[in-house]
C-alpha cells in the first residue's frame, strides 16, 4: 500500500492539513472561548444585580400605588364623615334646633380614637366649633401654620367658590403640641353660613408605608442571603452613610463600613463602591481577602454596583476573578482531551479513506492502459455502491458504447438523417402556420364590415383545421343569449341558433375551455352531438378585446387523444389550441375595432341632447338623396321646423325644461315618421325632415299632420309646472323650389318665417310652390 505514490501524497496531505487545523482550532478558538466564558459570567452577574434592582424597582412603585390608594381612601372617608355630620346638622334643623345647640352638637362630635373631629367655620374664617376650648370661637383669618401658610382663609375661599375641596397644612393633634402635616376636606354650608371639614394626618398613612417598607426589607434579606453567585459570589444593600442594610454576613449587616479601606488604594471602599455606581458599567475592581484567609489582601474582586435613588440604596454584587475564571478553565480543558481525540481518530479516518479511494483507482488505471492499447474487451471487475462504484460502471458501459458505435455508426447516421428531415417537414409546417396567420392579420385590415371579417376567419380556420367544423357566436347582453353569426362543416347543417349564455363554458369560466373526449361530462350544452362524432375534441374560445367579451369561437376537431399519449401528440395538442386562440383573438380584435369605428361614425352624425341626425349628416343625405332622384326622376319633400316661443320655456323654466322638450319632440318625431325618412336637429330649436319620393302635395298634408300631432301630445311637467308648445312649419320640394342644396333650404326657411308671420302653430309652403 505505502508503494503507491498516489496514497503516500493523499495521506500525507490529510495528515498535514488535520494537524495544521488542529493547532488552529486551539490557538484561535480557545482565548476566544475564555474570553466568551468570562463575559458569559459577567453578563450573569450582571443580570442577577439588574433582576435585585427591578424588583426593589417594582417593590417601590407598589408602594408609591399603595400610598396613594390608601390616601384617596382617606379622602373618601373623609368626605362621608362630613356627610354623616351634615345630615345630622340637617336632622337637627329639622326638629327646631338653635344653631348655638347644633354647633355644640359638632364640637363634641368625635371618631377614631377620639383624636379625630368635626370642625367649623363661618365665612369670617372665625372657628365657631372646634373641641379644643382655647381655640373654639377664635378668629383665624391671620392665622398661619408653621411653614407661613393661612390655615383656615384658603378653605373658606374655596368653599365659597367651588362648595368643596381638599387642603392640606400643618397642625397638630388633639392634645399635643408638635404639629404635623394634615389633609383636611371642607364643604360649604350655604344655608346656615358655614364651612364644615374635618381632616387626617398624613403621618398616619407614612407609618402604614413605612411598615410595608420594613415588609420588603425582610423578603430582600431573605432572597439575597439565598442568591449565590460564582461560587463565593453575593449580593448585598447599604446606603450613601455606608450603613449595610442588607449582608449575607450577619455580623457586618446593620453596621456601618465607613472606615473599611480598600488595602490596594488606601480609600473607604464604601466611597469607591458609590464613586462605581456613577460610571456607565458601574464596575469596581479591588483587592481583598477570602472567608478562608482572613486578612490577607491579595485576591482579586469585582464588584458591580446600581444606585436606586428612591430609597438611596446602594444595591452590589461582588465575585472574586478566581471563581469567574473557573468555568473557562474547566472548559478549555475538554477542548483540549476532544482535540486529541478528534486528531488521532482523524488520522485513523483518513489512512481508512485514502486506501479505500486509491486501490480502485489503481486498478482503473491498470485497465485504462488496456483499452488505450486497443483491448476494448477489457472491463473494470469492481463491485461497489459508491460514486466509485458508479464511476467503474460508467467506464464499463462507455467502452461497450464505444464497441457498439463503432459497430453500428452507419445505422446511427441514417436514424440521425431521418429525424433531421421529420424536423424540417415540421419547421415547413410551422412556416406555413404562420404565413397563414400573417396573412389572416392583412385581410381583416382591410375589411369594412362584419361579415368580411367572419367570412376570413373561417376561411383561415379551414385552411388550418380541414377537417373541421364549427361556429361563431355573437354574445348579446341585453337579451342574454348567444347568437349564431356564422357556422362552417358539419355544425353548420341544421340545430338551434340561439343559445343561453350558461350553455358555454368558456363564457362562464372567461377563458377557454377544452374537451378532447366526446362523452366527457365537461362538454358544453349548446355542443350539438356530441356523442356523435368520435374521436372529435370541442373547444370553445371566448372572443374578448379590451376586457369585454362579445361572442365565442366554438370548433370540432379531430382529436388526438387516442391510445396512449406521447409528448409529440400532447405538444400538437397544445399547438393546436394556441393556433385557434390566436385566431379568435385576430376575429375579436376586428371586431371589436369595426364597433369602435361603428360608434365614432355614429357619434359624429348624431346630435347628443335628441339623438337625431346633426346638421353635417343632414348636408351629405340631401346631397346624396338630390342625386338619387335626379337618377330616377323623383322629388324631395323638405319640411323645416321650429319651436314656437321656445326662448320663453329657456327664459321661463331654465335651459333644462328646454332641453327636456327637445327630447320630447325628438320622440315624437322618430315615432312619426317613415325609417328612410330623414330627420335631424338643424340648429337649436330648429329640426329639418327629408322626405325621399314625396311631392309637394304629400308633404304638405304630412307637415299638417305633424304639427297637429305635436300640439296633440308635446307635453311636459316640470317642477310641478305642466309646459305645452306649439310648432311652425315651412314646406319646399325638389326639384320646384331650387336645383341647389342652398336654394331648397332657402325657400323652406322663408315659408317658415311666413308661418310665423301668420300666427305660429301653422304650415307654410314655400313661395313658388304656392304660388
Amino acid at each position: 500500500m505505502f508503494r503507491s505514490s498516489l496514497f503516500l501524497k493523499t495521506f500525507t496531505v490529510i495528515t498535514t492539513g488535520v494537524i495544521v487545523m488542529c493547532a488552529i482550532f486551539y490557538f484561535t478558538t480557545v482565548p476566544m472561548i475564555n474570553s466568551m466564558a468570562y463575559e458569559m459570567e459577567e453578563r450573569a452577574g450582571r443580570t442577577i444585580l439588574n433582576n435585585i434592582y427591578l424588583l426593589i424597582e417594582q417593590s417601590h412603585a407598589d408602594l408609591k400605588s399603595w400610598e396613594k390608594t390608601a390616601l384617596e381612601g382617606h379622602k373618601r372617608e373623609l368626605r362621608h364623615l362630613v356627610d354623616l355630620a351634615v345630615s345630622l346638622i340637617k336632622a337637627n334643623v329639622g326638629e327646631d334646633k338653635s344653631p348655638s345647640h347644633l354647633l355644640e352638637l359638632m364640637r363634641h362630635l368625635r371618631y377614631g380614637q377620639q383624636q379625630d373631629y368635626i370642625w367649623v367655620s363661618d365665612y369670617d374664617s372665625r372657628l365657631i366649633a372646634h373641641p379644643d376650648p382655647r381655640l373654639n370661637g377664635k378668629d383665624f383669618s391671620k392665622v398661619r401654620d408653621v411653614r407661613g401658610n393661612l390655615i383656615v382663609p384658603p378653605m373658606v375661599k374655596g368653599a365659597l367658590s367651588k362648595g368643596e375641596g381638599y387642603y392640606s397644612y400643618w397642625w397638630r393633634r388633639l392634645g399635643q403640641e408638635e404639629p404635623i402635616e394634615k389633609l383636611s376636606y371642607y364643604r360649604n354650608l350655604p344655608t346656615m353660613g358655614w364651612v364644615i371639614g374635618t381632616g387626617v394626618y398624613v403621618d398616619d398613612v407614612r407609618r402604614d408605608v413605612e411598615s410595608r417598607k420594613k415588609e420588603l426589607l425582610t423578603e430582600l434579606r431573605r432572597l439575597i442571603h439565598s442568591t449565590k453567585f460564582a461560587g463565593e459570589g453575593y449580593l448585598f444593600i447599604f446606603d450613601s452613610k455606608m450603613n449595610m442594610i442588607i449582608h449575607p454576613n450577619t455580623n457586618i449587616e446593620g453596621t456601618n463600613f465607613s472606615r473599611l479601606l480598600d488595602p490596594s488604594s488606601g480609600k473607604p471602599v464604601g466611597e469607591e463602591l458609590i464613586q462605581a455606581s456613577r460610571t456607565p458599567g458601574g464596575k469596581l475592581a479591588y483587592m481583598w481577602d477570602k472567608p478562608t484567609d482572613p486578612g490577607n489582601y491579595v485576591y482579586k474582586k469585582i464588584a458591580w454596583v446600581r444606585h436606586f435613588a428612591p430609597f438611596d440604596w446602594y444595591i452590589a454584587l461582588s465575585v472574586y476573578n478566581d471563581d469567574l475564571e473557573k468555568s473557562a478553565g474547566a472548559l478549555t480543558r475538554s477542548i483540549v482531551f476532544i482535540s486529541l481525540g478528534a486528531l488521532i481518530l482523524a488520522l485513523i479516518g483518513g489512512y481508512l479513506f485514502v486506501k479505500a479511494f486509491t486501490n480502485p483507482i489503481a486498478k482503473m488505471a491498470e485497465s485504462a492502459k488496456r483499452i488505450s492499447s486497443g483491448d476494448l474487451s477489457s472491463t473494470i471487475e469492481l463491485k461497489r455502491e459508491d460514486e466509485i462504484g458508479l464511476l467503474a460502471k460508467a467506464f464499463n458501459n462507455m467502452v461497450l458504447q464505444l464497441r457498439d458505435q463503432i459497430r453500428n455508426l452507419e445505422e446511427r447516421v441514417k436514424e440521425r438523417t431521418l429525424e433531421l428531415s421529420n424536423r424540417l417537414t415540421e419547421l415547413k409546417e410551422r412556416n406555413k402556420e404562420i404565413e397563414t396567420m400573417n396573412s389572416m392579420g392583412d385581410m381583416l385590415q382591410a375589411c369594412r364590415n362584419q361579415e368580411e371579417i367572419l367570412s376570413i376567419t373561417i376561411h383561415t380556420i379551414k385552411k388550418l383545421f380541414p377537417l373541421s367544423s364549427g361556429q361563431i357566436m355573437k354574445l348579446d347582453r341585453g337579451t342574454r343569449s348567444l347568437e349564431v353569426m356564422a357556422q362552417w362543416g358539419e355544425l353548420a347543417e341544421g340545430g338551434e341558433g340561439v343559445f343561453a349564455p350558461d350553455d358555454c363554458w368558456s363564457i362562464r369560466r372567461g377563458k377557454t375551455h377544452f374537451v378532447d373526449e366526446p362523452d366527457d361530462s365537461m362538454l358544453c350544452p349548446h355542443t350539438t352531438s356530441p356523442k356523435g362524432a368520435p374521436g372529435a375534441a370541442h373547444i370553445c374560445i371566448p372572443m374578448s378585446a379590451q376586457g369585454e367579451i362579445f361572442g365565442v369561437l366554438h370548433s370540432r376537431l379531430p382529436s388526438l387523444a387516442v391510445g396512449e399519449e406521447t409528448g409529440g401528440e400532447e405538444e400538437s395538442r397544445r399547438n393546436r389550441r394556441r393556433m385557434l386562440e390566436t385566431v379568435a383573438e385576430h376575429a375579436a380584435l376586428s371586431l371589436s375595432n369595426m364597433r369602435l369605428q361603428q360608434r365614432l361614425h355614429e357619434q359624429s352624425t348624431r346630435d347628443p341632447l335628441t339623438g337625431l341626425y346633426n346638421r353635417r349628416y343632414t348636408q351629405e343625405a340631401i346631397q346624396r338623396e338630390r342625386k338619387r332622384a335626379d337618377r330616377v326622376g323623383d322629388t324631395i319633400g323638405i319640411l323645416l321646423m321650429d319651436i314656437d316661443y321656445f326662448k320663453k320655456i329657456n327664459d321661463t323654466w331654465g335651459h333644462d325644461a328646454g332641453d327636456e322638450v327637445l327630447r320630447r319632440l325628438a320622440a315624437i318625431l322618430r315615432r312619426f315618421f317613415r325609417s328612410h325618412d330623414i330627420v335631424c336637429r338643424y340648429g337649436g330649436e330648429e329640426f329639418l325632415i327629408i322626405l325621399p319620393g314625396a311631392d309637394f302635395e304629400a308633404a304638405m298634408v304630412k307637415a299638417e299632420a305633424l304639427r297637429a300631432t305635436i300640439e296633440n301630445e308635446l307635453r311636459c311637467s316640470w317642477q310641478g309646472q305642466h309646459i305645452s308648445t306649439t310648432v311652425s312649419i315651412g314646406v319646399s320640394q325638389y326639384p320646384w323650389d331650387g336645383l341647389s342644396v342652398e336654394q331648397l333650404l332657402d325657400m323652406a326657411d322663408k315659408a317658415l318665417y311666413q308661418a310665423k308671420e301668420q300666427g305660429r302653430n301653422r304650415v307654410a309652403g314655400s313661395p313658388l310652390c304656392c304660388g
